[in-house]
């Protein structure tokens, strides 16, 4: 079997490794990418795929033209797409024949399952893949064509070199990883309990990512215990994912604007996948505990509690990732399955 990833965008390249992981399992499979030239010094496992192809994201003409080439030389069974919808994935799938081929997606919010702009070329695709169960659920209500759902969660990743980090006996290690962005999470309202309040010395706030620098500088002007951690630019990958293995709690700071909208009923977040993934329970706002993956995983807070009280309670976690969805076994039977429905 010749299956093929696509990623025509320049993220959600998180989400590959976990895909290419469960395919590898497959006999006589020959595994393929086609990616976005954005990608190329990010992924870092290329030895795995017999051939790959680098195009540009917006190149309709030539590079369309070196696409279909490379499935038909290739002789491509099954095509996955990393993202759905995709202006680029939908100019394909409007040249590209469904008797040669399959196709797949991998769709990260439900609700573009309602953009009748795609409507036509989603009719083309044979399955769809959502990255949490409890999206599964709404696919009912957001349905608008008679599509085949599956879901898995891209929990594992290439193994880095652990980075060794010093960190004291009683230290708590409360991380949120990724860019800080301030339309994305509550930053400003952590920032507000903290200049109020007293955190405990023992507990780290570890922001894991490329800082904002002017909300760095107001956190740095009441951090008088040294309780912040920042970068200023890009995190390697090692550190990152050594941080991520230490840390003892994962906060997403999930934007209130978003939980009154009910956004998350629809999407996930990355940190989810990555808690997840190292088995580090979350504190999370109080909506998600309706929820079964949060129920064991994670501490609830209500939009009105102090964040300092709450993480000032904290103590040393008790690991709750014993149910076997967390493991590569249960995850690539639940990818795979889905790639055989129509058989």
């Amino acid at each position: 079997m010749n299956i093929v990833l696509v990623e025509f965008n320049a993220h959600h390249d998180e989400c590959i490794f976990s895909q290419v992981a469960f395919l590898k399992t497959l006999p006589n499979l020959k595994l393929y990418l086609i990616s976005n030239y954005r990608l190329k010094g990010r992924i870092a496992y290329l030895d795995e795929f017999k051939e790959t192809l680098f195009v540009r994201s917006n190149q309709w003409g030539i590079g369309h033209l070196k696409v279909l080439q490379f499935l038909n030389k290739n002789k491509i069974d099954k095509v996955i797409f990393n993202t759905v919808p995709n202006k680029s994935a939908h100019n394909l799938l409007k040249v590209c024949s469904k008797k040669k081929r399959e196709y797949y997606g991998v769709l990260h919010n439900l609700k573009d399952l309602k953009n009748t702009k795609y409507l036509h070329t989603y009719k083309t695709i044979n399955g769809f893949y959502l990255l949490n169960d409890y999206l599964l659920d709404n696919t009912k209500t957001n349905n608008l064509l008679k599509a085949k759902f599956g879901s898995f969660y891209p929990i594992f990743f290439k193994e880095c070199s652990e980075v060794k980090l010093k960190k004291g006996k009683d230290e708590i290690w409360v991380t949120i990883p990724g860019k800080m962005e301030l339309k994305r999470r509550n930053y400003i309202q952590l920032f507000e309990f903290f200049k109020a309040g007293n955190l405990n010395k023992n507990i780290k706030l570890i922001f894991l990512g490329k800082s904002d620098p002017n909300l760095s500088k107001e956190f740095k002007k009441y951090d008088l215990n040294n309780n912040c951690m920042f970068w200023d630019g890009f995190i390697d990958n090692n550190l990152f994912h050594s941080y991520l293995q230490k840390s003892d709690y994962i906060l997403p700071i999930i934007h209130n604007k978003h939980i009154l909208s009910n956004a998350y009923q629809y999407k996930i977040s990355g940190s989810f996948n990555l808690a997840f993934s190292y088995h580090v329970p979350m504190i999370l706002d109080s909506f998600f505990n309706q929820f079964d993956d949060f129920k064991t995983t994670a501490l609830f807070y209500k939009k009105e509690d102090n964040l300092i009280a709450v993480l000032n309670k904290l103590e040393k976690p008790i690991c709750k990732f014993n149910n076997e969805k967390w493991s590569f076994e249960f995850q690539q039977n639940k990818f795979v399955n889905l790639l055989k429905c129509n058989k």
